[in-house]
């Protein structure tokens, strides 16, 4: 039990001040990392749902209950439980959305920080809140894609949104990006999808 607090523990300080930020910014760029982690956790196997409210409901109804990490053997077993766990609607009408986005985030950066640590999640997440632009629903989908084939590919988009990629590698970050969502809009071309990204980025 001791490494399962270990690893809830390494995160949350620097994850509280960057979902911290995104307040200070609006709901909206809240809403977005929450969406972009759960995409990312949802194809990484690591929870069945890709809706950050649901996630975060039931993250916050589970602990009510006493479902805890500390409460068991495994993280795995602890996600598994939160997975399970049923939702009251009624108490689940009581939850602000803020609240529920805020839990959502959390459980995603837990569990990818768990079973992927090399990949630097709360990195990602400053990345997404320093550039809210960037996010798009269709964008997100493409890379949760990319992330669920190769894990290691959320390295470089946190480096990418954090601007710490310079050169060859920001290149071909960008073309990883412009791959991902060329099979979602076919009716573009790459230099017109390529365009698109930049302008988020820039």
């Amino acid at each position: 039990m001791l490494g399962i607090l270990s690893v809830v523990s390494s995160v949350l300080p620097s994850l509280g001040s960057v979902l911290g930020n995104a307040l200070k910014v609006g709901i909206q760029v809240l809403n977005a990392v929450a969406k972009g982690l759960t995409a990312f956790g949802n194809a990484l196997g690591l929870f069945e749902t890709d809706d950050p409210e649901k996630l975060g409901t039931k993250r916050i109804l589970a602990e009510e209950e006493g479902i805890e990490p500390e409460n068991y053997d495994t993280y795995d077993e602890y996600l598994k439980a939160v997975d399970e766990f049923e939702i009251d609607e009624e108490r689940a009408a009581e939850i602000p959305t803020e609240d529920k986005l805020v839990k959502a985030a959390q459980h995603a950066v837990e569990a990818i920080d768990y079973k992927y640590p090399e990949a630097n999640v709360v990195e990602v997440a400053e990345g997404m809140v320093a550039n809210p632009e960037f996010y798009d629903d269709d964008r997100f989908a493409g890379l949760a894609e990319l992330v669920g084939n190769d894990p290691e590919k959320l390295v470089v988009i946190g480096k990418l949104l954090n601007g710490e990629l310079e050169g060859d590698e920001f290149y071909d970050a960008i073309d990883m990006i412009v791959s991902a969502e060329q099979t979602r809009h076919p009716e573009l071309s790459s230099e017109e999808i390529k365009e698109r990204v930049q302008n988020a980025l820039a």
